[in-house]
């Protein structure tokens, strides 16, 4: 009995072993499309639709609150791949913008509370703006069923470009692009 028990536990460990193997291979291949791709941009011209979202301290924030600025804005999830893969390129956009009064990142979360957002953060090194919101808060203009969706406004508070699921946000049309916002 005691060798049977050995034995299963043997093959349990070799499974979770493989299990792990694999979840790693799939996130390595994931994350290099990702970052092997700039965000293909869809124009939009559709005026601010206001929503309410949360800093990790629980302080309420709406969108309203960043005209005058270029808002980059990317709804995602810890449980998402495709977010979690993009996160590195979207903290190196960040970093280029860091210091740039006119372009602020809203880093919103979905579906996640804010305690897990820090720990991924703090695991990760990530220093963006991270903010939480209800998944019934998404304005309808803005759900596109597919995680990451990241926005891009005008200082007018103007919906001008989004992207559905993972890109590289530190490829150069992307700064490109930022910076003629700032322009308008």
């Amino acid at each position: 009995m005691r060798r049977a028990l050995k034995w299963i536990a043997g093959v349990l460990a070799s499974l979770a072993l493989i299990a792990v193997i694999c979840a790693a291979v799939v996130f390595h291949l994931v994350r290099k499309r990702v970052e092997s791709h700039a965000p293909h941009l869809i124009a939009d011209n559709i005026p601010e639709s206001d929503f309410v979202f949360h800093a990790l301290n629980g302080q309420p924030k709406k969108l309203s609150d960043y005209k005058g600025r270029v808002v980059f804005l990317d709804l995602w999830g810890t449980w998402c791949i495709q977010c979690v893969a993009e996160m590195p390129t979207v903290q190196q956009l960040y970093d280029h913008y860091r210091n740039d009064p006119q372009v602020v990142f809203l880093i919103v979360s979905r579906m996640d509370t804010p305690q897990s957002v820090q720990r991924y953060a703090h695991r990760g090194g990530y220093t963006l703006p991270f903010y939480v919101m209800r998944d019934e808060d998404v304005p309808p203009s803005m759900y596109l069923q597919q995680y990451p969706a990241t926005f891009l406004f005008l200082r007018d508070g103007t919906l001008v470009a989004h992207h559905a699921g993972g890109a590289d946000w530190s490829a150069p049309s992307v700064i490109a692009l930022i910076n003629s916002l700032k322009r308008q």
